[in-house]
């Protein structure tokens, strides 16, 4: 977590697809940000292994087994934000509203073996990831040619807009 905000303010420096109203409200949002990772450092719950793409295309059964599988976008970081990409994914492609009471029940199951009473945590690392899950792209449309940029930024930037709306909470 300690990482975290000077990873923002790479973000903040980079080339963003977004609005400069976007890009403000990002800026606006940075002791906030640092604020959230702390309370989120503070919970007790350390770092470990997080997948950063786990969604069903990253899923496969092998005799009776569930397998996790490209583990390309995997880091050292909240375990927590490993749903963050299963979320995005139940929204956008199996098309699930945000207030589904699927999400409830994932995040439950997700969390039980960490114990009760860590909804709130969940929802401090929901929003942090959210901008973890930026800075990553930031630093993959860096190893880009300029060429390649427009086409990585179409979804870089709804990505980004994800993050964004994290600033009004």
């Amino acid at each position: 977590m300690v990482a975290l905000p000077a990873g923002y303010e790479r973000l903040l420096a980079s080339e963003l697809p977004l609005t400069r109203g976007d890009v403000d409200r990002l800026r606006e949002h940075a002791s906030r940000f640092t604020e959230l990772c702390s309370a989120l450092a503070q919970l007790g719950i350390g770092e470990s292994i997080q997948h950063d793409d786990l969604n069903m295309a990253n899923l496969y059964s092998d005799r009776g087994m569930l397998r996790v599988v490209d583990w390309g976008d995997s880091s050292i970081a909240h375990p927590f934000f490993s749903l963050l990409e299963t979320f995005r994914f139940l929204e956008e492609f199996n098309h699930l509203a945000p207030d589904d009471p699927w999400f409830r029940r994932l995040r439950d199951a997700y969390l039980e073996p960490w114990g009760s009473g860590l909804e709130g945590p969940f929802e401090i690392a929901m929003r942090v990831g959210s901008f973890v899950h930026a800075i990553a792209w930031t630093r993959q449309r860096t190893a880009l040619p300029p060429e390649a940029r427009s086409d990585f930024d179409r979804a870089f930037a709804m990505i980004l807009r994800r993050a964004v709306a994290q600033t009004r909470g």
